[in-house]
């Protein structure tokens, strides 16, 4: 029940904190990096890992106090997510070079391991700032890396040799182009979203009803079984305006059909009801497919249908019945 409990009230946090899934990720990212960083220096302080050396510990305490600092600053709204990570990575950064420069001008018993660790501690500061598509901090990130990066390779006999220099190089110079394709992308498909969700209000005030009637319409205009009635879902959501006009519309086509079959049920009496209804069909232009989907009926009864009629009125295989039929229209009128 606890770790339900503590699993809802991070899902509670992270959706009021977020606007949307950009935010919700973007927060992630920055709670995820700042716990990592604040464990590993803490790891450090108590010499579990790194080198025990003054300077890097103060480095590490001041690193979890200015962590500790932005988490309190945006918990109290006092500056955005975006302002939190992005400045906040650029410190971190700043710390991890400060830390990288130090080792190489000391040159502590085994430090060549301990710059080439910071420096994959600097790709990820970079890595973590693209997954949270954060604008322009990824660049300053990039450009403090790079001159830690070749400092540490040419300072004095070079703490790490040429092919660490040109791997973390192509990694994140092309981590930080994909942080800038990744944003644009992003960008653009919230654009899309923004312009659809206007759309989509603009036809709800327009035709004046609410997004659940909305998609009660298009239930009911779906291709279903007969046994499927959605039309008890569609008039239990409309108002009784709603209702009246939409009864009024159908009683009107409904008048408006059943003429047309009385017109062919005078020209053609020994046509039964659904043979009429098929005629009136085909005389609208309707193909066989979209009869089937109509009258509730299979695309191969339909052709039978089709035959039946053709054999009644005595058409030969040459004569179109469409056209038979809306030339027989244009004849009565």
């Amino acid at each position: 029940m606890k770790e339900l409990s503590l699993v809802t009230l991070l899902k509670k946090f992270v959706k009021e904190r977020s606007r949307d899934n950009e935010e919700h990720i973007r927060l992630l990212v920055f709670m995820t990096g700042s716990s990592l960083t604040i464990v590993l220096m803490l790891l450090h302080l108590i010499g579990f890992v790194g080198l025990e050396l003054p300077v890097l510990r103060t480095i590490s305490f001041l690193t979890v106090l200015i962590t500790l600092t932005f988490i309190m600053l945006y918990l109290n709204r006092w500056i955005s997510l975006v302002q939190a990570i992005s400045t906040y990575s650029i410190i971190a950064q700043m710390m991890e070079s400060i830390r990288i420069v130090y080792l190489v001008i000391i040159r502590p018993p085994d430090y060549e391991m301990m710059v080439i660790g910071n420096q994959i501690g600097s790709y990820t500061i970079l890595l973590y700032l693209v997954l949270g598509f954060v604008p322009r901090a990824s660049f300053y990130v990039l450009g403090i890396s790079l001159g830690t990066l070749f400092f540490a390779a040419f300072y004095g006999s070079g703490a790490i040799g040429p092919q660490f220099v040109l791997l973390f190089s192509v990694l994140s110079i092309s981590t930080c182009l994909l942080s800038a394709v990744s944003q644009r992308n992003a960008r653009d498909i919230q654009q899309e979203n923004k312009n659809w969700q206007t759309f989509q209000t603009n036809i709800l005030r327009t035709l004046r009803i609410t997004q659940e009637e909305l998609d009660a319409f298009l239930e009911l205009c779906k291709d279903r079984k007969p046994y499927e009635n959605y039309e008890f879902l569609l008039f239990e959501l409309l108002d009784d305006r709603k209702k009246q006009n939409l009864l009024r519309a159908a009683e009107m086509l409904q008048k408006k059909y059943e003429a047309e079959r009385q017109d062919f049920a005078q020209k053609f009496p020994t046509l039964s009801k659904v043979e009429l209804e098929v005629c009136r069909l085909v005389a609208c232009g309707k193909p066989v497919s979209e009869i089937a989907i109509i009258t509730g009926k299979s695309i191969s009864n339909v052709s039978t249908v089709r035959g039946n009629i053709r054999k009644k009125l005595g058409l030969d295989r040459n004569t179109d019945l469409r056209t038979f039929l809306v030339g027989d229209e244009k004849e009565k009128k």
